[in-house]
């Protein structure tokens, strides 16, 4: 399992590498401090996902990750930041960041967020979807459970839904199924009415509360 760690920071680097080392022997982590370097990453290798810092020497807050998505369409992004604004996050999801990290947190809660993310999860913090209205399912509070209401999908809609929730366009989604985009739309709209989301960012939201897997 290939990921990529882009941050400009060289012992912040250092130490998620450390911890994402210990959590398992198959991750083979490449780092960049550079929206530029990480895009050469890319260019030769295949990546699982990338961790994101928003604030890099060049780039910084949302823009990083408007560059870097521009660039770089189908790796799954997790962003790490020191924000936790609500509003960050959610303007991240919107962008089409699988998930996000603060950084501010302890090593414990850093495993358990990485943990839950290499595991397939949508990692979210608590801050965010509580303020939506909802209790938050994470990997480090012993909360109850949402429900899973991707259960409901068909095996088809998971697929469509998997690849939606990674941030991928719908002409992607269609490239890699085979099959049109029209019908790619469609699966999309009915994914949507099925778990009651009006928009990606609300699916993601109603995915980390019910620990629905994206990969």
């Amino acid at each position: 399992m290939n990921l990529l760690l882009i941050d400009d920071h060289a012992l912040f680097r250092e130490g998620v590498t450390l911890l994402l080392s210990k959590l398992s022997p198959g991750i083979v982590i490449h780092e960049a401090d550079s929206v530029e370097a990480a895009v050469d990453e890319c260019r030769g290798t295949s990546f699982r996902m990338a961790l994101l810092d928003l604030h890099l020497a060049a780039t910084s807050g949302l823009e990083t990750l408007d560059t870097f998505r521009c660039r770089i369409t189908d790796v799954p992004v997790v962003v790490l930041s020191g924000d936790q604004d609500p509003q960050l996050i959610r303007a991240s999801i919107a962008r089409s960041a699988v998930g996000f990290v603060p950084k501010s947190y302890t090593s414990d809660m850093m495993i358990a967020a990485l943990q839950f993310i290499l595991a397939g999860g949508i990692y979210l913090p608590a801050c965010v979807l509580e303020a939506e209205g909802n209790v938050a399912h994470r990997p480090d509070s012993p909360t109850t459970e949402a429900p899973n209401l991707y259960s409901r999908l068909s095996p088809r809609q998971l697929e469509v839904a998997r690849y939606l929730l990674q941030g991928l366009s719908n002409k992607t989604i269609a490239r890699r199924l085979n099959i049109s985009e029209g019908t790619i739309k469609a699966h999309v709209s009915s994914i949507f009415q099925i778990v009651g989301a009006r928009n990606r960012v609300e699916a993601v939201m109603i995915a980390a509360r019910g620990g629905f897997a994206v990969m």
